[in-house]
Protein backbone atom coordinates (compact mmCIF):
# COMPACT_ATOMS: atom_id res chain seq x y z
CA UNK A 1 0.00 0.00 0.00
CA UNK A 2 1.07 3.46 -0.50
CA UNK A 3 2.19 5.81 1.91
CA UNK A 4 -0.43 7.29 3.53
CA UNK A 5 -0.68 11.11 3.88
CA UNK A 6 1.15 12.83 6.55
CA UNK A 7 -0.93 15.39 8.15
CA UNK A 8 -0.20 18.41 10.20
CA UNK A 9 -2.50 18.91 13.29
CA UNK A 10 -1.72 22.23 14.17
CA UNK A 11 -3.48 23.53 11.13
CA UNK A 12 -3.81 27.79 9.80
CA UNK A 13 -5.75 29.18 12.77
CA UNK A 14 -5.60 26.28 14.50
CA UNK A 15 -1.57 27.05 15.89
CA UNK A 16 -2.19 28.15 19.72
CA UNK A 17 -3.64 26.16 21.66
CA UNK A 18 -4.08 29.49 24.36
CA UNK A 19 -5.68 32.42 24.51
CA UNK A 20 -3.13 35.37 23.40
CA UNK A 21 -1.61 34.07 20.01
CA UNK A 22 -2.37 32.76 16.67
CA UNK A 23 0.49 29.95 16.48
CA UNK A 24 1.96 27.07 17.37
CA UNK A 25 5.68 25.91 17.54
CA UNK A 26 7.04 23.05 15.05
CA UNK A 27 10.31 21.39 16.39
CA UNK A 28 10.35 18.51 18.31
CA UNK A 29 7.85 16.90 15.75
CA UNK A 30 7.31 13.69 16.66
CA UNK A 31 5.39 11.32 13.96
CA UNK A 32 2.78 9.17 15.93
CA UNK A 33 2.63 5.48 15.17
CA UNK A 34 2.05 4.15 11.38
CA UNK A 35 0.19 3.66 9.11
CA UNK A 36 -1.17 7.05 9.17
CA UNK A 37 1.37 9.46 10.90
CA UNK A 38 0.18 12.19 12.20
CA UNK A 39 2.43 15.22 12.66
CA UNK A 40 2.12 16.27 16.41
CA UNK A 41 3.31 19.91 16.72
CA UNK A 42 3.80 21.21 20.84
CA UNK A 43 1.44 23.95 21.34
CA UNK A 44 3.26 27.30 22.43
CA UNK A 45 1.19 27.33 25.28
CA UNK A 46 2.03 23.95 26.74
CA UNK A 47 -0.23 21.16 27.30
CA UNK A 48 -3.15 22.98 28.79
CA UNK A 49 -5.83 25.89 27.33
CA UNK A 50 -6.66 26.48 30.65
CA UNK A 51 -4.84 29.41 31.54
CA UNK A 52 -1.90 31.89 29.86
CA UNK A 53 1.53 31.22 30.88
CA UNK A 54 3.61 33.94 30.77
CA UNK A 55 6.53 31.81 31.45
CA UNK A 56 5.36 29.83 28.29
CA UNK A 57 5.10 32.62 25.51
CA UNK A 58 8.28 34.29 27.78
CA UNK A 59 10.51 30.71 26.83
CA UNK A 60 10.00 31.49 22.54
CA UNK A 61 10.31 34.90 22.35
CA UNK A 62 13.90 34.99 21.31
CA UNK A 63 12.85 32.37 18.32
CA UNK A 64 9.37 33.68 17.83
CA UNK A 65 10.31 34.36 14.25
CA UNK A 66 11.96 31.13 13.43
CA UNK A 67 9.12 29.13 15.26
CA UNK A 68 5.74 30.76 15.51
CA UNK A 69 3.36 30.80 11.96
CA UNK A 70 3.22 34.29 10.80
CA UNK A 71 -0.48 34.90 10.23
CA UNK A 72 -0.17 38.44 8.49
CA UNK A 73 2.36 37.09 5.94
CA UNK A 74 0.34 34.39 5.20
CA UNK A 75 -2.04 36.62 4.62
CA UNK A 76 -1.70 36.47 0.72
CA UNK A 77 -5.01 38.55 -0.22
CA UNK A 78 -4.16 41.40 2.50
CA UNK A 79 -7.37 41.03 3.65
CA UNK A 80 -6.07 42.74 7.21
CA UNK A 81 -3.82 45.38 6.25
CA UNK A 82 -6.95 46.15 3.49
CA UNK A 83 -9.12 46.65 6.65
CA UNK A 84 -6.86 48.31 8.84
CA UNK A 85 -5.56 50.91 6.63
CA UNK A 86 -9.46 51.54 5.96
CA UNK A 87 -9.84 52.34 9.36
CA UNK A 88 -7.02 54.76 10.01
CA UNK A 89 -7.01 58.41 10.59
CA UNK A 90 -4.34 61.00 11.80
CA UNK A 91 -6.63 60.77 14.84
CA UNK A 92 -7.39 56.95 15.51
CA UNK A 93 -6.24 55.34 18.41
CA UNK A 94 -5.57 51.34 17.80
CA UNK A 95 -4.84 48.24 19.78
CA UNK A 96 -2.86 45.27 19.14
CA UNK A 97 -4.08 42.39 21.61
CA UNK A 98 -1.98 39.97 21.51
CA UNK A 99 0.89 41.27 20.19
CA UNK A 100 3.73 38.72 20.51
CA UNK A 101 6.95 40.29 19.16
CA UNK A 102 5.26 42.80 17.31
CA UNK A 103 4.75 41.59 14.01
CA UNK A 104 1.90 44.04 12.95
CA UNK A 105 2.83 46.72 15.04
CA UNK A 106 4.60 48.74 11.89
CA UNK A 107 1.46 48.34 10.19
CA UNK A 108 -0.89 50.16 13.27
CA UNK A 109 2.08 52.48 14.08
CA UNK A 110 2.48 54.08 10.71
CA UNK A 111 -1.61 54.96 10.23
CA UNK A 112 -2.74 55.55 13.72
CA UNK A 113 -1.81 58.39 16.15
CA UNK A 114 -1.29 55.86 18.69
CA UNK A 115 -1.32 51.98 19.17
CA UNK A 116 -1.30 49.95 22.29
CA UNK A 117 0.31 46.76 22.09
CA UNK A 118 -0.95 44.33 24.94
CA UNK A 119 0.59 41.00 25.46
CA UNK A 120 0.53 38.59 28.00
CA UNK A 121 4.41 38.00 27.74
CA UNK A 122 7.05 40.24 28.96
CA UNK A 123 10.00 38.89 26.81
CA UNK A 124 7.73 39.25 24.09
CA UNK A 125 6.90 42.81 24.30
CA UNK A 126 10.63 43.16 24.67
CA UNK A 127 11.49 41.59 21.78
CA UNK A 128 8.65 43.71 19.84
CA UNK A 129 9.95 46.87 21.26
CA UNK A 130 13.48 46.01 20.06
CA UNK A 131 12.14 45.89 16.94
CA UNK A 132 10.57 48.68 16.31
CA UNK A 133 12.61 51.56 17.99
CA UNK A 134 11.53 53.89 15.54
CA UNK A 135 8.22 54.20 16.49
CA UNK A 136 7.42 56.82 19.31
CA UNK A 137 3.33 56.59 19.45
CA UNK A 138 3.60 52.51 20.46
CA UNK A 139 2.75 52.09 24.40
CA UNK A 140 3.66 48.25 25.64
CA UNK A 141 1.22 46.61 27.71
CA UNK A 142 1.74 43.82 29.93
CA UNK A 143 -1.68 42.37 30.38
CA UNK A 144 -3.37 38.87 31.03
CA UNK A 145 -6.72 38.76 29.08
CA UNK A 146 -7.58 35.96 32.03
CA UNK A 147 -7.86 38.85 33.91
CA UNK A 148 -10.00 41.92 33.71
CA UNK A 149 -9.03 44.35 31.33
CA UNK A 150 -7.66 47.98 33.59
CA UNK A 151 -4.07 48.67 31.64
CA UNK A 152 -5.25 49.74 28.84
CA UNK A 153 -7.77 52.02 27.49
CA UNK A 154 -10.96 51.15 24.89
CA UNK A 155 -9.38 52.08 21.23
CA UNK A 156 -10.77 53.18 18.23
CA UNK A 157 -9.47 50.04 16.27
CA UNK A 158 -8.37 46.39 17.96
CA UNK A 159 -6.84 43.91 16.03
CA UNK A 160 -6.98 40.86 17.75
CA UNK A 161 -5.61 37.59 16.25
CA UNK A 162 -6.79 34.16 17.06
CA UNK A 163 -6.81 34.65 20.77
CA UNK A 164 -10.70 33.11 21.51
CA UNK A 165 -9.16 29.59 21.13
CA UNK A 166 -9.97 28.34 24.53
CA UNK A 167 -12.64 25.46 24.34
CA UNK A 168 -13.31 25.88 27.88
CA UNK A 169 -16.50 27.90 27.62
CA UNK A 170 -16.07 29.26 31.16
CA UNK A 171 -12.84 30.44 30.04
CA UNK A 172 -13.52 31.57 26.57
CA UNK A 173 -16.45 33.26 27.43
CA UNK A 174 -14.71 36.17 29.85
CA UNK A 175 -12.19 36.40 27.06
CA UNK A 176 -14.81 37.71 24.49
CA UNK A 177 -16.30 40.03 27.09
CA UNK A 178 -12.80 41.40 27.77
CA UNK A 179 -12.15 41.94 23.75
CA UNK A 180 -14.97 43.42 22.87
CA UNK A 181 -15.00 45.52 25.60
CA UNK A 182 -11.51 47.33 24.70
CA UNK A 183 -13.49 48.51 21.50
CA UNK A 184 -14.56 51.92 21.84
CA UNK A 185 -18.18 52.69 20.89
CA UNK A 186 -18.54 53.51 17.39
CA UNK A 187 -14.70 51.95 16.96
CA UNK A 188 -14.14 48.73 14.91
CA UNK A 189 -13.38 45.32 16.23
CA UNK A 190 -10.51 43.46 13.50
CA UNK A 191 -10.86 39.88 14.57
CA UNK A 192 -9.07 36.20 13.46
CA UNK A 193 -10.36 33.03 14.55
CA UNK A 194 -10.12 29.46 13.48
CA UNK A 195 -12.57 28.19 11.38
CA UNK A 196 -14.74 24.96 11.96
CA UNK A 197 -15.59 24.69 8.80
CA UNK A 198 -12.12 24.59 6.97
CA UNK A 199 -11.23 22.04 9.96
CA UNK A 200 -14.14 19.75 8.32
CA UNK A 201 -12.72 20.34 5.65
CA UNK A 202 -9.46 19.60 6.19
CA UNK A 203 -10.78 15.86 7.45
CA UNK A 204 -12.85 15.50 3.92
CA UNK A 205 -9.44 15.73 1.99
CA UNK A 206 -7.78 13.00 4.23
CA UNK A 207 -10.54 11.22 3.29
CA UNK A 208 -10.37 11.89 -0.24
CA UNK A 209 -6.25 11.16 -0.02
CA UNK A 210 -6.71 7.86 1.94
CA UNK A 211 -9.07 6.70 -1.08
CA UNK A 212 -7.18 7.97 -3.23
CA UNK A 213 -3.79 5.63 -2.07
CA UNK A 214 -6.40 2.21 -2.27
CA UNK A 215 -7.37 2.64 1.64
CA UNK A 216 -10.64 0.17 2.53
CA UNK A 217 -13.87 3.00 2.62
CA UNK A 218 -14.25 2.78 6.39
CA UNK A 219 -10.79 2.65 7.23
CA UNK A 220 -10.09 5.35 5.33
CA UNK A 221 -12.92 7.16 7.11
CA UNK A 222 -12.00 5.87 10.19
CA UNK A 223 -8.43 7.39 9.82
CA UNK A 224 -9.59 10.62 8.94
CA UNK A 225 -12.14 11.38 11.39
CA UNK A 226 -12.20 14.23 13.64
CA UNK A 227 -12.29 13.46 17.70
CA UNK A 228 -15.59 14.06 18.00
CA UNK A 229 -15.44 15.18 21.82
CA UNK A 230 -17.53 18.37 21.89
CA UNK A 231 -17.27 19.02 17.67
CA UNK A 232 -20.77 20.23 18.19
CA UNK A 233 -19.67 23.15 19.79
CA UNK A 234 -16.81 23.71 17.86
CA UNK A 235 -13.96 21.89 19.66
CA UNK A 236 -11.24 20.21 17.50
CA UNK A 237 -8.02 18.72 19.29
CA UNK A 238 -4.90 19.74 17.84
CA UNK A 239 -2.02 17.72 19.51
CA UNK A 240 -4.27 16.51 21.78
CA UNK A 241 -5.80 19.83 22.95
CA UNK A 242 -9.14 20.96 22.59
CA UNK A 243 -9.32 24.69 20.87
CA UNK A 244 -12.51 26.21 19.99
CA UNK A 245 -13.18 26.73 15.88
CA UNK A 246 -16.16 28.92 14.91
CA UNK A 247 -19.06 29.03 12.02
CA UNK A 248 -19.34 32.31 10.44
CA UNK A 249 -23.04 32.40 11.60
CA UNK A 250 -21.74 31.72 15.05
CA UNK A 251 -19.39 34.85 15.06
CA UNK A 252 -22.55 36.94 13.46
CA UNK A 253 -24.15 35.73 16.18
CA UNK A 254 -22.12 36.32 19.41
CA UNK A 255 -21.06 40.11 17.92
CA UNK A 256 -24.54 41.16 17.71
CA UNK A 257 -25.56 39.74 20.76
CA UNK A 258 -22.55 41.68 22.19
CA UNK A 259 -23.64 45.06 20.12
CA UNK A 260 -21.48 44.68 17.24
CA UNK A 261 -22.31 44.81 13.85
CA UNK A 262 -20.53 42.69 11.39
CA UNK A 263 -19.22 44.30 8.59
CA UNK A 264 -17.39 41.95 6.81
CA UNK A 265 -16.63 38.31 6.81
CA UNK A 266 -14.14 37.20 4.92
CA UNK A 267 -11.45 34.18 4.42
CA UNK A 268 -7.80 34.51 4.78
CA UNK A 269 -6.80 31.46 2.95
CA UNK A 270 -3.56 29.38 3.14
CA UNK A 271 -2.19 26.20 0.69
CA UNK A 272 -2.66 22.68 1.89
CA UNK A 273 0.98 22.50 2.97
CA UNK A 274 0.13 24.69 6.13
CA UNK A 275 -2.24 21.12 6.70
CA UNK A 276 -0.68 18.22 4.81
CA UNK A 277 2.94 17.37 4.78
CA UNK A 278 3.65 17.29 1.06
CA UNK A 279 0.26 17.10 -0.42
CA UNK A 280 -0.61 15.73 -3.68
CA UNK A 281 -0.61 17.89 -6.74
CA UNK A 282 -4.61 17.45 -7.55
CA UNK A 283 -5.32 18.77 -3.64
CA UNK A 284 -5.96 22.61 -5.12
CA UNK A 285 -9.19 24.66 -4.00
CA UNK A 286 -10.75 25.01 -2.04
CA UNK A 287 -8.37 26.20 0.31
CA UNK A 288 -8.11 25.61 4.16
CA UNK A 289 -8.85 28.74 5.80
CA UNK A 290 -9.43 31.16 9.28
CA UNK A 291 -12.18 33.47 9.46
CA UNK A 292 -11.66 37.43 9.52
CA UNK A 293 -14.14 39.58 10.99
CA UNK A 294 -14.65 43.53 10.65
CA UNK A 295 -17.04 44.43 12.96
CA UNK A 296 -18.38 47.86 14.22
CA UNK A 297 -19.51 48.21 17.69
CA UNK A 298 -22.49 49.99 18.43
Amino acid sequence: MPDQPLIVESVPGHRSLCAFHADTLHDNVQPAAPPCSFIQLPARCGTTTQRMNERDWDNVADVFEEEIFNVPANDTKGIITKWVKKLSGPDVVATDLGCGVGRTLPLLADRYAKVYAVDVSSQCLEVAEKTCPQYTNIRYVHADLSKDRNSYPATDVVLCINTLLNAAIEVREPLIERTVRSVKRGGHLLLVVPSLNSALLTAYRHLQWNLKDGMDPKEAQRKAALNSNGLEHGTVYIDDVPTKHYLKEELEALLDARGFNVLAVEKLEYPWTTEFDAPPKWMKAPFPWDWFVAAQRR
